[in-house]
Formats: structure tokens, sequence, C-alpha cells
């Protein structure tokens, strides 16, 4: 079970066990209020052991209310299926944005077995999944790589639906247009189903109301991507296989230099085929581009260069 909700259940017990304490009256001997005094120290302590008994996989409940929710003990299928879907993609893409530079805008995604969630339990008291990852046989000393991007995942939802809109386009810029359209889909599930939502993890938390996500869609709604392709001519100054990064030279002495990042198939090229690296490197080339822009409102917010392929070429 995630940290933070354990942790929610025994504050809210140790506030019960506080109102009885009060209700007990003042006399030191009472049968009663040594009992609940003792059930307090017994709590607080469980509070303390619960903060740092944090587990190293990921976990993380997702709670429901609002019109799919009926009582405590119901919800709409085709709801669940939708909402817990499109919140596994989030993390899908999230952990796949840790594991390269650059996600690919279609397809197959990078990690995308290590990112599997599985239903463990539901949430008592409230309609609610508890995920979590499948431990490995051999136990890991630190987080796992799932872990860092569920608890990744609820920064991002929270940061995007909440704050300034400075602080929204501050995220859109560091954000891969892939999984700023996973959130959006999450978002739109919900609030067409008119449902709320919290997400409790061990670390992070957050509560959106339907008219915070409903807040969240539209503003996710109002983002154009594009793609197009370009070609330049300039010299290739240098790649970085590893981190993905290129910088070319523009012609012309006060031109300047671009920089980006590379596809994964010309980092292969470049890294296993010796004679095509010795015939680009500081050498004049050309270079095909794929430019993706994200607009917001008409507004350019944020531009990347992907280095898509290189060829050699006579001009200087």
């Amino acid at each position: 079970m995630p940290t933070l909700l354990s942790i929610e259940a025994l504050e809210a017990d140790k506030r019960y066990v506080e109102r009885q304490l009060l209700e007990a009256g003042d006399s030191p001997w009472g049968t009663a209020r040594l009992m609940w005094q003792s059930r307090l120290a017994e709590i607080t302590q469980q509070i303390a052991e619960a903060a740092r008994s944090k587990s190293n996989y990921a976990t993380v409940a997702l709670i429901f209310d609002g019109n799919p929710v009926i009582g405590s003990t119901d919800i709409r299928l085709d709801f669940t299926t939708d909402a817990l879907d499109s919140y596994q993609k989030i993390v899908s893409l999230s952990l796949a944005s840790r594991l390269v530079e650059e996600l690919p805008q279609t397809g197959p995604l990078p990690g995308r077995d290590q990112s599997r969630l599985f239903i463990r339990d539901l949430v008592h008291g409230s309609m609610g999944f508890i995920l979590e990852e499948l431990p490995p046989q051999q136990h890991e000393m630190l987080p796992s790589q799932l872990k860092d991007a569920v608890e990744k995942t609820t920064e991002l939802i929270s940061t995007l639906s909440g704050g300034e809109d400075d602080e929204f386009e501050l995220a859109l810029e560091h954000t891969p247009p892939r999984l700023l359209a996973a959130v959006e889909k999450f978002a739109k599930v919900l609030y067409e189903a008119g449902a709320s939502t919290r997400i409790v993890g061990d670390d992070n938390r957050l509560t959106l109301s339907i008219d915070e996500i409903g807040r969240l869609s539209r503003r996710l709604g109002e983002l154009d991507i594009t793609e197009e392709f370009d070609s330049m001519e300039g010299v290739l100054l240098g790649v970085l296989p590893e981190a993905r990064k290129f910088e070319l030279k523009l012609p012309g002495e006060d031109s300047g230099t671009i920089e980006g990042t590379i596809s994964e198939d010309l980092a292969f090229k470049y890294t296993s085929d010796i004679a095509f690296k010795e015939r680009l490197l500081l050498q004049p080339v050309r270079a095909q581009m794929k430019i993706i822009r994200t607009m917001r409102n008409g507004r350019l917010v944020r531009e990347r260069r992907v280095l898509e392929a290189l060829e050699p070429t006579t001009s200087g």
C-alpha cells in the first residue's frame, strides 16, 4: 500500500482517539483514559514507522468519485477501464522519457515491459484501486525506475493542473508532446464522465476536483503540436550518441550553430559504422531535421529539433 495512504488511515484513527481522550476527562486514573493514551502512543509509533518504511517499488492509489461512482462499492466498468488504461499510458511514457532523450511519436515505447502496473487491492472505504509493480525475484537496494516514473507522473499532473500560466508553459517546455497527449486523454476521460480523483503514492499526492480536471482538459486542449521536416547544410561539430545530442555549424561566419537531439536509428548508425562517422565529423554535411513545435493559442511555447539523417556534401 502507498505510504501516504497508510499514513492517511492512521492519522484518521489518531484524530478519533484524540477525540475520545477529550471526552474521557482529566482524571489520570481513569481506565478509559489510560486505554486511549496507550492507543494514541501506538498509532503515533505506527505513523513514524510507516514514514520510514517506504518500498523500493512503484505503488500508487487511484481513488475516484463523482458520476461513475455509486456509494463506496460500485463503479462503472467502462469508466474504470478507460481511466486506468489512460493512467497506465502516462506512466509508461514517463518511464520511457527517462530512458531516451527523444520519445518516438508513434509505435512501441522503450521500457514498455518495465512500466506495467497491476491492481493489487481496493482502497477500503472509498472507490479506488491500489496499483503496484511486480517486484523482481532479486530484491533491489534502490528505488526502481518505475517507482520514480509513478511519482513524477503525479508531480507532472499537479503542475499542469495547478499554478499560473507561466508555470504551466514552463512544464510544457520540458515535457514530450506524446506525454502531454496522454495526460490530456486521462483528463478528458475523467471530465467527460464527471469524475474527480485522488492520486496517492509514497511521496506525492494530488486531489483534483471536477472543476480542476476541466481546467486541465481545457489547458491541454489549447495545445497544437505539429511536425515538419527541413533539410539544411552545415559543418557537423559533434555528436554524442549516448546523450543523443548533436551540434551543427551553419554556413556563414555569423550564422552560429544549432543543437538538438538525434534519432535512435542515426545514433546506432553513427556508433556502429566508423567509416560513416569519419566521413561526417567536422565535415560539410546535409542534415535532415524533424522540427516539433508546441503552440498554445497560436503562440510558440516549445520547439525541438531531431536530427534524422546525415549525408556528406561538397559545399562548405
